[in-house]
């Protein structure tokens, strides 16, 4: 995990009654999409496990001549393709339905983890037989790696066999190693031969990892922004130069900086750290940017379930009206009045979305009440 990927992930748990109501996607993305590409998917395997993925798809493609790299949603190809496979796993001795998992639209509409496979009509072996991993063996780990590998390893023993979920075991594996100093650590996953024990199939599962040099701190340097010209913000550093380098290098200082600018309106407000590596020395350089975005204003804000004088005390107690610069954590802000015992509306909770208008720099808040 670079800086980067730390910073948003830091944020978004240091301010998650905040970030949880704000979009990242674009909601024009899903309209631009065309009806072919929203119809038509790569296909994937999850758990076909007496096959590597390229021999099945040739099998595949044995049987079905006509079958190329997509299939369409709910088409017969789709159809033909689970009827071959249930075929497949016949002539290995293994009587089990095959289940086809299609994508739902929302894949449009929400942003993606870059490392995740693409949308994908996805073929699985449904239980019984259960697949499930026997164990991980790690290939090629450091040795001060151990202790936090260890608990990948745990976690994965016994777990149904997925091969979609392959990306967030890699990440597992990946995000140890970086803390740890390997920044530039890789790491490769496959499965062995799987074996029949009772009702079910266990099945190895290799990870062969490329550590690379472990870094340390060469640099560290951050740039607050607009909002905080001149500030030394060194104090909020977690590393110091000659430090193990890691994806954590900025500590505390995106959550803080993000909650200055939410609060003067920046909802947009983004971070680049990725750090600079010199390989040969095995060091990392770290600069710190903010990308402030629009500041946004108040234009509407809407109280749902609230009664007259319910909605008036909940306006008071958020303190923001039509005009003002749009402080999302005076969200935060209220939510944290709502638990004061004195509180005229202790007993509610509430979820909000704000709807950005990036054009007129404006944001349309809701807050739905409920009683908890």
């Amino acid at each position: 995990m670079d800086c980067l990927k730390y910073v948003r992930r830091y944020c978004f748990q240091t301010t998650l009654l905040i970030i949880s109501g704000l979009s990242t996607a674009s909601a024009s993305h899903a309209q631009n999409v065309s009806a072919t590409s929203q119809d038509h998917f790569p296909y994937a395997f999850s758990n076909f496990v007496w096959w590597s993925d390229a021999d099945l798809r040739a099998d595949l493609k044995k049987h079905l001549p006509a079958l190329g790299e997509q299939v369409g949603r709910g088409s017969p190809m789709e159809s033909r393709v689970q009827t071959v496979l249930t075929q497949l796993l016949k002539e290995k001795g293994i009587r089990a339905e095959v289940q086809v998992i299609e994508p739902s639209m929302d894949v449009f509409s929400s942003k993606r983890v870059s490392e995740a496979p693409p949308p994908s009509i996805v073929y699985s072996v449904l239980g019984p037989p259960e697949i499930l991993v026997e164990k991980l063996v790690l290939e090629n780990a450091p040795d001060d790696a151990s202790g936090p590998l260890n608990e990948v390893v745990m976690y994965m023993q016994g777990k149904p066999y997925s091969a979609m979920t392959f990306w967030l075991d890699k990440q597992k594996i990946n995000d140890s190693l970086q803390q740890l100093g390997y920044l530039s650590s890789k790491v490769e996953v496959d499965h062995g031969t799987p074996r029949k024990d009772e009702d079910h199939y266990l099945v190895p599962v290799m990870a062969t990892i490329t550590a690379g040099p472990k870094y340390h701190v060469a640099s560290i340097r951050a740039d607050g922004g607009p909002l905080v010209q001149g500030r030394d913000l060194s104090p909020y550093f977690a590393v110091k130069p000659g430090d193990v380098a890691t994806p954590y290098a900025f500590g505390r200082l995106a959550g803080a900086l993000r909650s200055v600018y939410w609060h003067a309106g920046y909802a947009d407000v983004d971070f680049e750290a990725p750090p600079v590596l010199d390989t040969a020395h095995a060091l990392a350089s770290y600069q710190l940017r903010v990308i402030p975005g629009p500041q946004y204003h108040l234009r509407n804000v809407k109280f749902e379930n609230l009664d007259s004088a319910q909605e008036k005390k909940a306006r008071e107690m958020l303190g923001l009206k039509t005009g003002d610069v749009c402080d999302l954590m005076a969200v935060s802000g209220l939510n944290r009045k709502l638990t004061e015992p004195s509180s005229p509306l202790r007993g509610y909770g509430f979820s909000y979305t704000p709807k950005e208008d990036k054009q007129d720099q404006v944001v349309d808040l809701t807050l739905n009440f409920y009683k908890q």
